[in-house]
């Protein structure tokens, strides 16, 4: 729950709830007011939201598949499953769902034997790595070559159950598959269990064609951009101040 205080919408809300309580005092009244509708308009456009990813995705940038080299294992963090549905017969992907086809690519390109595929639940709901292993079969990948980890619930957990599950196959060298924006986070928590980490980074959020409106419009598709990046930001903070990077 606490969480959700880094989203810009709800920093904005919170700004107008706080302008509303303080229409005794005017000017502060209104200075609130504009802050609040000022942030919200910011993070709602695509040349804030580009300008927040830059500094998260520069530093790994896309690799061809030529250039990488072979591992001991495919870890593939979760996050682009959205979750079970009503009246599906598949769980239901996001937006980060390259994560699950660029696995697929690697594996099939011969870079590892297994795949080792992470994401726990909340009691009662299916791990999200048995959800991710149905969409691997899909996209070919043998049941037998897929490991799932299913207990971790973040991305530190992620990297410490999945050490566990990799020493038992005495696997060192991995190749490392999340969003690009997340590796920052991520690398160094693998390393810190002692894996040599090979980064095979996917699902960038940087458009190189034309946006469909000015990118000083505001837009839901921003707004929503801009949020992954302030959450990656505050998580990346988060663990600092834990001691876990």
């Amino acid at each position: 729950m606490l969480s959700l205080l880094v989203f810009p919408l709800t920093q904005a809300l919170l700004l107008g709830l706080l302008a509303l309580l303080c229409m005794r005092w005017r000017r502060l009244s209104r200075v609130l007011l504009v802050l609040s509708l000022g942030w919200l308009y910011a993070c709602s456009t695509a040349l804030v939201a580009d300008w927040l990813f830059a500094s998260l995705e520069e530093a790994y940038p896309p690799r061809a598949m030529s250039v990488l080299p072979t591992a001991d294992a495919i870890v593939l963090l979760g996050g682009s499953i959205r979750g079970d549905t009503h009246l599906g017969s598949l769980p239901d992907l996001n937006d980060q769902a390259d994560r699950l086809a660029h696995a697929a690519v690697l594996y099939k390109a011969g870079k590892a034997p297994v795949i080792l595929l992470t994401g726990g639940a909340a009691p009662g709901n299916r791990p999200e790595s048995e959800q991710m292993a149905q969409y691997m079969e899909l996209m070919g990948v043998p049941p037998g070559a897929l490991l799932q980890e299913r207990q971790s619930r973040d991305t530190q957990q992620n990297a410490l159950y999945s050490a566990v599950l990799l020493r038992a196959r005495e696997a060192r060298t991995i190749l490392l598959v999340t969003s690009a924006f997340h590796m920052r986070r991520a690398v160094p928590l693998f390393e810190r269990e002692g894996l040599q980490v090979i980064p095979a980074p996917t699902d960038f959020r940087r458009k190189v064609v034309q946006h469909d409106v000015p990118r000083w419009l505001p837009s839901v598709q921003a707004l929503e951009r801009s949020t992954y990046a302030i959450r990656e930001y505050a998580g990346y903070l988060y663990y600092q101040y834990r001691n876990w990077l």
